[in-house]
């Protein structure tokens, strides 16, 4: 469930409509992304298309904590009470890039194709292509009247190797060739169901009928079955690594190859701080990462943290 940091994303970036569903569609993949890594690592997933609305970024990890940033997030993109389509948005052509940070300098990473521009669809290709793994993956956000996320919420599902369905539990006896590939047939089986219901609306019709009050309930729909066991629950939130202090400008003594670089009003306001002090003084700026007037403060573009 992603209702909560779906919200804070979009109200931090000022998104509304179909911008706030394209930066919650991206989010809750990035966090189910995340569940699949151990202990301290970290998930950075990229999509990258030729649509109006640019680059969507999440970083997010295991402990429930993700970030995400919309590169145009003004565009006007339509909702509705229906589910909304990204296709035009994102676009149909471009990358989907996902980055595993494991710790100690140790990063994994892998690419594929956008297929439809939804995100979830783009995402799940990855996960077939890329990583290999079957997948049925679908995120969903419905949007109230207003066009703010009334409600969002995803699903991820894989088959472990090996896995039994009729006994509910990895299989056992000596392995074969023929047993295993039975299970593989069957592993498949299951999750192409439960794409076929993601595909077809079942996940987002529940969300918009109050379904979401009981994720355990969606879970037994989605996989037809009552054996659902849950092993695990962890909160989720919207949490930034920035801070203030880390995205101001440290600059020691800025040259005119530099100056040329920023726009007229930020050199202008620069060269009447420098002739103010010592030229071997270090100093510092506050400049925003859009490089907006210098009315304004500086803010981290995956968060907005610190924006006027």
């Amino acid at each position: 469930v992603t209702t909560d940091v779906s919200r804070e994303g979009a109200q931090r970036h000022g998104l509304v409509a179909g911008a706030g569903v394209a930066l919650s569609r991206a989010s809750t993949a990035g966090l189910l992304l995340a569940t699949l890594t151990k202990g301290g690592e970290r998930v950075t997933l990229q999509i990258v298309g030729n649509g109006p609305l640019g680059q969507v970024t999440v970083d997010a990890d295991d402990a429930g904590n993700v970030r995400a940033y919309l590169q145009r997030g003004s565009v006007l993109v339509g909702g509705g009470l229906e589910r909304v389509s990204l296709a035009n948005a994102i676009g149909r052509q471009g990358v989907v890039s996902v980055i595993r940070d494991l710790g100690r300098k140790e990063r994994y990473s892998g690419q594929s194709r956008i297929v439809t521009g939804e995100i979830d669809e783009d995402v799940e290709n990855y996960l077939r292509t890329s990583e290999q793994i079957t997948s049925a993956l679908g995120c969903e956000a419905v949007l109230a009247d207003d066009s703010a996320i009334r409600v969002a919420g995803g699903v991820l599902v894989q088959c472990l190797p090996g896995f039994d369905r009729a006994e509910g539990a990895p299989a056992r006896g000596p392995a074969s060739p023929g047993r295993d590939a039975s299970s593989r047939i069957e592993n498949d089986h299951i999750v192409r169901e439960v794409q076929h219901k993601l595909r077809t609306g079942e996940l987002y019709q529940r969300l918009m009928h109050g379904g979401w009050g009981d994720p355990v309930g969606v879970a037994r729909a989605l996989l037809d079955t009552d054996d659902v066991d849950v092993l695990d629950r962890r909160p989720v939130k919207f949490r930034c690594s920035c801070s203030r202090e880390r995205v101001v400008v440290p600059m020691p003594d800025p040259g005119a190859t530099l100056l040329a670089a920023w726009p007229y009003r930020e050199a202008a306001n620069v060269l009447e701080r420098v002739a103010s002090k010592p030229s071997t003084e270090a100093w510092t700026r506050e400049t925003s990462i859009s490089r907006s007037p210098p009315t304004q403060r500086t803010s981290c573009a995956r968060c907005s943290t610190g924006s006027a």
